[in-house]
C-alpha cells in the first residue's frame, strides 16, 4: 500500500488480521487522514514511525493484542482529533507529548496497562471531549490541570489507583457530563461544587475512602446515575 500516495482513508477493522505491526506502516501515505485497525488480533508495538502520518486526524487501533509503550512520537501528530487505543496490552507511562496534540477530542486508554501519572500536559488539550484512562495501573492525583479543560464531557479515571481528594475545581467542567472514578484511593470529602456542574447525568464515585456528608446535588435534576457505595460517607443529623 505503500505505493498508494494519495490514500487518505483506510479502514480494515472487525477482521481476522494477526502479527506485527509492520514498520512499514510508517510509509503509508502521508495523505492518510484516518487509519482504523480496531477490533483485530495485531500483536507487537507501535511503530515510533507512525508520527510520519503527518496529516492522521482518527486513529483507530481499540481491541488488539498491542503491547509494549506507546511512543513519543505521537505528539508529533499534530492533526489528530481521535485515539482509539482501548482493549490492548500497552505499558509505560502515558507520554506528556500529547499534551502537544491540541486539537486533540477523544482519547481512549482504558483497559490497558499504562502506569505512573496522568500527564498534566492534557490539560493543553484544550478541545478534549472524551477523557478515558479506565482500567489501568495510574496512581498519583488527578491533575488539577484536567480541570481547566473547557469542553470536557466524559472524564473517565476509574479501576486505577489514584490518590488524594477529588478537588473542588471539578465544579469548572460545566459540560461534563459523565465523571467516574470509582475504584481508585481517592480520599477526604466529596467537593460541594459538584453540584456546579449541572450537566451532569453519571457520576460514579464508589470504591473510594471519601468521608464526610454527601454535599447538596438538588441543582443536578439532570443526574441519572449516582453511586457513592464503598465509602465511608455519614449523614448529618
Amino acid at each position: 500500500m505503500a505505493n498508494c500516495t494519495r490514500l487518505q482513508y483506510l479502514n480494515v477493522g472487525m477482521n481476522k488480521l494477526g502479527g506485527q505491526l509492520p514498520m512499514s506502516i510508517a510509509n503509508l501515505s502521508t495523505q492518510l487522514t484516518e487509519l482504523s485497525l480496531g477490533i483485530n488480533f495485531i500483536s507487537g508495538s507501535i511503530p515510533h514511525g507512525i508520527a510520519n502520518l503527518v496529516r492522521l486526524q482518527a486513529l483507530d487501533m481499540g481491541e488488539n493484542l498491542l503491547t509494549g509503550k506507546l511512543p513519543p512520537s505521537f505528539g508529533e501528530l499534530s492533526e489528530l482529533r481521535k485515539v482509539l487505543l482501548y482493549s490492548n496490552q500497552l505499558s509505560g507511562e502515558i507520554p506528556s507529548s500529547l499534551g502537544n496534540i491540541t486539537w486533540l477530542t477523544y482519547l481512549y486508554l482504558i483497559n490497558n496497562t499504562f502506569e505512573g501519572s496522568i500527564p498534566s500536559s492534557l490539560g493543553r488539550c484544550s478541545y478534549l471531549l472524551d477523557l478515558n484512562l479506565g482500567t489501568n495501573k495510574l496512581n498519583g492525583s488527578i491533575p488539577h490541570e484536567l480541570m481547566e479543560l473547557p469542553s470536557l464531557i466524559i472524564l473517565n479515571v476509574s479501576f486505577n489507583s489514584l490518590v488524594g481528594p477529588l478537588r473542588e475545581d471539578v465544579g469548572n467542567l460545566k459540560f461534563l457530563l459523565g465523571l467516574d472514578v470509582s475504584y481508585n484511593k481517592l480520599s477526604g470529602q466529596i467537593p460541594s461544587s459538584l453540584g456546579n456542574c449541572l450537566s451532569l447525568e453519571y457520576l460514579w464515585l464508589q470504591g473510594n475512602s471519601f468521608v464526610g456528608s454527601i454535599p447538596d446535588m438538588r441543582r443536578l435534576t439532570g443526574l441519572r446515575f449516582l453511586d457513592l457505595s464503598k465509602n465511608n460517607l455519614w449523614h448529618d443529623t
